[in-house]
């Protein structure tokens, strides 16, 4: 039991008599520990990760404070009671079972303030100790605590209500009252230190007026392994007698011997109390605590405390055992108190109830439903968060179906369809129905939604596709109206990327690259398509060229089930899981650490957007991302020197840019795979420089419609002195050399200048390739054969030893979980933080919201101009004298239904927020 008060020495004899402590049933550690008054624990933060040099202080003070508590705790057999114990003013309501190294809950305020810090959430807590008449121990009644952890600083009140037995010896029979302050500064999960405040008050003046203070740290180096010092009633208070209480400390280890986690934990720690009697030595006494997960129930906690180990006949023990029954968020506590040290007549029992925002393994719930609803398609980062959260849907034994609400398009590629119906086929190995609903649906819905158990579609709905389309936009025609020529060198008549500047339309090697990796794509589409819905690929594709449907017609066609509308969803659930279901919204909630400090993670680093030089951007309205090098190259670093980083996914969603922001990148990239597994995960496309940044992976994933290869480099400009003309504007240019103004943007390359710039190109492609060769171990000619420009699907890629495996990002993380050796449930870091740019935050803080952006964006520029001017933008930021490797500016491959503003883009809007636990 924790806090039935511990021993003390006895009352010093020049001054009016200190009161000791008696000792505590199990916990004499937790006896009278005061909740931190304010939380210098910060100021020891362990230093960051990043910065590996500062890694051992940590590993040495944990070392250090180690032997201690061993020394400690073995020295207190030798030394421990050796003047009886008394009975301690400031000892409070026991915690049964709470280490002083491992109070994560509301307890630490009395156990170890430092531990607030560790709260996962907020925390009401009764609990009741009852013991007999007969026992002497006076750490008897009620205590009520409530914590939470705030924005910088966790902090607790507590208040006891002792009710001592007859038995306990004066002036501790007499009823009392603790308040309890505590707080804890955020300092991170490896270092805490905290402090509580403490005031009792009593009708028996020996118990009245005492202000104490109690300050702990905790040091946790590993997920196994915590460490904890407290320093109990450090200020002496006093009673209104000018009695005071002795000073002592409590020193503790705990560790997780099951691979870090709860579901075993061992706790040896021992108390010292001073004496100011320099004739009298202080005393010791220890004690050992058990946490013992029991699956599907809660968990089982045991302590004891030896105390008077040289009184006549041998120690005295005092325990308490019990069991915390956790259901959801709710903690229901029993047990006993036992011991010699009690009397056996004063054998009790205790109690308790928790209230908290958090929860830990127990009782499972009956099995629900759960509603996952779309409103708008996800972006990159959006789209992530979707896979996580049914990768977690699959994995919660508590879930038995999952209802996909969809009213937009669940995915903006046809690669992230891939990846979202690969998490639906995880949800069915699970054991989990999967239902979609569809409202007004088009291509990337059937695709995702035939991997489902069943499709319902809204009868007033439709689906409209009729197969897929691909548009691209050529500029020539309207530079060559505005009086602006398109100068432009490139390696490879595949390389299209710069006819869409030079040229109206495209020559015949890019309408036959358009139009075979348009078959490719729908190839995959309907082998996807087909499986789910059991339809031969020939029959599936004279269906859906019938298209588009009204929602009758796709039921007809086969490529919906049934008809209902929004309010009859709860019935079409049943007939899928053939019982009555109970429909909620996902309410995930917060969930206690499984273990200590830092857990070993995978860091998930994103390449997203047109590589540009210097940091990352975007432009608002139009929706268009930008990721610069050192942004990116700098995300990279920080998962390198990360200790806690064991191995780092780069998820590839870009086309490309500029040549040197890719070598920047890749350069980071190689260096972050000398020091720790480092997995590539191509999206929608890994294209042109987003392939070469990719080269340094090992290995390198992507799914079947991943867009990648585009292997080359262009070079060019634009020359404006026509439009200048038409504008009556003349400019006349002085030179020091012949091509000191080569670059300048009025006036067009000289043939000499475009011989050399041929040149420059081809330097630039050789080094590509050659980047290539070194890491992929290909020859030279073969790579030259595969690039020139040519785009390739993920499936064609692998065909072509450009990847080395077919999966989306699920596949890519456990493998770099494999290649880490960390578990399956390692958590995973995302990197680079999302930001946005100057202007777009500049608009959020007057309530102009990025959904509001993209709102107008639709309302006041035609689509087709929309489409144009993403295309164009990331090419206004390049700079005219910068090489680039890029895929063609092109508008979305069509699906029949657009895709409408994604969430985590300038265009979109964030996902509601989901009621707690709604039912239908």
């Amino acid at each position: 039991m924790n806090n039935l008060p511990r021993p003390q020495s006895p009352a010093r004899s020049p001054r009016p008599a200190r009161l000791g402590r008696l000792a505590s049933i199990t916990h004499p550690a937790s006896a009278a520990r005061p909740a931190s008054a304010a939380h210098p624990a910060s100021a020891a933060r362990p230093a960051s990760a990043a910065r590996p040099a500062s890694a051992a202080r940590p590993a040495s003070a944990a070392a250090a404070l180690l032997g201690l508590c061993a020394g400690l705790c073995a020295l207190a057999g030798a030394t421990a009671a050796r003047a009886a114990p008394v009975d301690g003013p400031s000892q409070p309501l026991p915690d049964p079972g709470k280490p002083v190294a491992s109070s994560d809950d509301t307890s630490a305020i009395a156990v170890n303030p430092a531990n607030l810090s560790f709260l996962p959430g907020t925390e009401l807590r009764w609990t009741w100790v009852h013991t007999g008449s007969a026992s002497p121990l006076p750490a008897r009644g009620h205590s009520i605590a409530l914590g939470a952890p705030l924005w910088f600083v966790s902090t607790g009140l507590r208040f006891d209500f002792l009710d001592p037995p007859d038995a306990a010896p004066a002036p501790f029979d007499s009823p009392s009252r603790w308040i309890r302050w505590g707080l804890a500064l955020d300092t991170g999960p490896t270092f805490a230190f905290g402090t509580t405040l403490g005031w009792g008050s009593s009708d028996a003046p020996a118990l009245d007026g005492y202000f104490s203070l109690t300050s702990g740290v905790t040091l946790r180096p590993s997920t196994w392994l915590s460490l904890s010092a407290v320093a109990r009633d450090w200020n002496r208070p006093e009673n209104r007698l000018r009695e005071a209480i002795e000073r002592s400390y409590d020193f503790g280890v705990a560790v997780r011997p099951a691979g870090g986690r709860r579901a075993l934990e061992i706790g040896l720690e021992t108390s010292y109390v001073e004496n100011s009697d320099p004739d009298v030595s202080g005393t010791w006494t220890p004690r050992a605590t058990l946490g013992l997960r029991v699956p599907y129930v809660g968990t089982l906690r045991g302590d004891v405390a030896l105390r008077d180990l040289t009184a006549d006949g041998g120690p005295k023990i005092a325990a308490m055992a019990g069991l915390d029954v956790n259901v959801d968020e709710l903690q229901v506590s029993a047990g006993g108190v036992f011991g010699n040290a009690i009397t056996k007549s004063g054998t009790g029992f205790y109690t308790g109830v928790a209230l908290r925002s958090f929860s830990e393994p127990g009782v499972r719930l009956p099995a629900r439903v759960v509603r996952v609803r779309l409103d708008s398609t996800p972006g990159v980062r959006r789209h992530t968060r979707l896979l996580q959260q049914l990768w977690r849907l699959a994995e919660d034994p508590e879930v038995s179906g999952v209802a996909l609400v969809l009213r937009a398009e669940p995915a903006s590629s046809l690669a992230h369809a891939e990846e979202v119906s690969d998490a639906i086929r995880n949800l069915r190995s699970h054991g989990k129905k999967v239902l979609c609903h569809l409202e007004d649906a088009g291509g990337r819905s059937l695709h995702v939604c035939s991997s489902a158990d069943a499709i319902a579609m809204n009868p007033a709905g439709g689906l409209r596709f009729a197969g897929m389309s691909s548009s691209y936009f050529y500029f020539g025609g309207l530079l060559k109206k505005l009086g602006v020529q398109a100068d432009i060198v490139r390696i490879g008549a595949h390389k299209l990327a710069a006819e869409q500047f030079a040229r109206e339309t495209s020559t015949r090697v890019g309408k036959e690259d358009h139009q075979a990796l348009l078959d490719q794509l729908s190839g995959a589409f309907l082998a996807e398509v087909s499986a789910g819905r059991r339809i031969p690929v020939p029959e599936l594709e004279r269906r859906i060229a019938r298209g588009p449907f009204l929602a009758q017609e796709a039921r007809q066609s086969g490529l919906v089930d049934q008809l209902a509308y929004d309010d009859e969803l709860g019935r079409v659930v049943d007939e899928v899981m053939g019982r009555t279901s109970r429909v909620v919204d996902d309410d995930p909630g917060d969930e206690a650490p499984e273990r200590w400090g830092r857990s070993p993670k995978v860091a998930l680093v994103y390449l997203d957007g047109d590589m540009i030089d210097g940091e990352s951007r975007s432009i608002p309205f139009v929706g268009v991302k930008l990721a610069g090098s050192y942004t990116v190259a700098g995300a990279l670093r920080r998962a390198r020197e990360d200790q806690s980083v064991r191995a780092v996914v780069l998820r590839v969603e870009t086309g490309g840019g500029s040549t040197l922001a890719a070598d920047v990148i890749l350069r980071e990239a190689i260096l972050t795979a000398r020091v720790k597994p480092l997995v590539v995960s191509m999206g929608s496309s890994a294209a042109s420089g987003g392939y070469y940044a990719s080269v340094a992976g090992a290995p390198i994933f992507a799914s079947r419609s991943s867009i990648t290869g585009s292997i080359g480099v262009f070079y060019g400009k634009v020359d404006v002195t026509g439009l200048l003309q038409k504008l009556g504007v003349s400019i006349e240019t002085f030179r020091s050399s012949p091509r000191a103004d080569a670059e300048s943007l009025y006036r067009p390359y000289t043939d000499d200048e475009r011989e050399q710039l041929g040149v420059k190109v081809k330097q630039f492609y050789d080094r590509f390739v050659a980047r290539i060769v070194e890491n992929r171990h290909m020859k030279a000619e073969e790579v030259d054969a595969l690039g020139r420009g040519q785009v390739w699907t993920g499936a064609q890629a692998l065909e072509r030893r450009l990847i080395d495996r077919l999966g989306g990002l699920r596949q890519a993380i456990a493998e770099a979980r494999r290649l880490g050796q960390l578990p399956d449930d390692a958590p995973i870091q995302s990197l680079p933080e999302e930001d946005t740019s100057l202007l777009g935050y500049a608009l959020s803080l007057v309530g102009f919201s990025a959904q509001a952006q993209g709102e107008l964006a639709r309302a006041t520029i035609p689509p087709v101009m929309l489409d144009a001017a993403r295309a164009l933008s990331p090419f206004f930021v390049f700079g005219a004298d910068r090489p680039l490797a890029r895929s063609e500016f092109a508008g979305e491959i069509s699906f029949g239904v657009p895709a409408t503003a994604r969430e985590d883009e300038p265009g979109g809007s964030a996902p509601p927020a989901s009621p707690a636990s709604k039912e239908r």
